[in-house]
């Protein structure tokens, strides 16, 4: 799932007001990857935040959620695990956890895998999240010299 901000000429568009010179839609599209075809697409205005339609969908049990860190809401993550579904986003820099569990494995390396964890947040995240367990992966991408750090459940 993601979404991209269309720009618009405001002199044409004047219902489109994005800032205060410039205007815009928001496309919000969700890609499903067994067609290779979108799901879903919606066009909101272009403040519209993406974690606002996110919330509003619903996603059958079992299937895989891959957002960027913008969609990155505790609760609504809450909601996908509930629900039986599964998501991937990267985690944010100023995310706060508890390191429950390291996995150690001499095999990680060589997928550029540096650390896969079991983390539980801190504070309101943690609760927001029910208290669960989430998984923490940090992978080294050689190709752009730069190091990622993904969620899962």
């Amino acid at each position: 799932m993601d979404a991209t901000v269309i720009p618009l000429c405001l002199s044409v568009f004047d219902w489109a007001k994005f800032r205060s010179a410039k205007g815009a839609v928001k496309l919000h599209t969700v890609l499903d990857y067994d067609g290779c075809m979108p799901s879903f697409v919606h066009i909101t205005d272009g403040k519209q935040h993406e974690s606002k339609i996110a919330k509003s969908m619903s996603f059958p049990k079992g299937c895989v959620v891959i957002v960027d860190r913008g969609y990155v809401d505790y609760a609504w993550m809450n909601v996908l695990d509930s629900t039986g579904c599964f998501f991937v986003t990267r985690a944010k820099s100023n995310m706060k956890y508890t390191l429950v569990k390291t996995v150690k494995s001499e095999e990680l390396r060589t997928g550029g895998i540096l650390e896969d964890q079991l983390v539980e947040l801190d504070g309101l995240a943690n609760q927001r999240y029910a208290g669960k367990k989430m998984r923490l992966v940090r992978v080294w991408d050689s190709t752009k010299n730069v190091e990622y750090e993904f969620l899962d459940q």
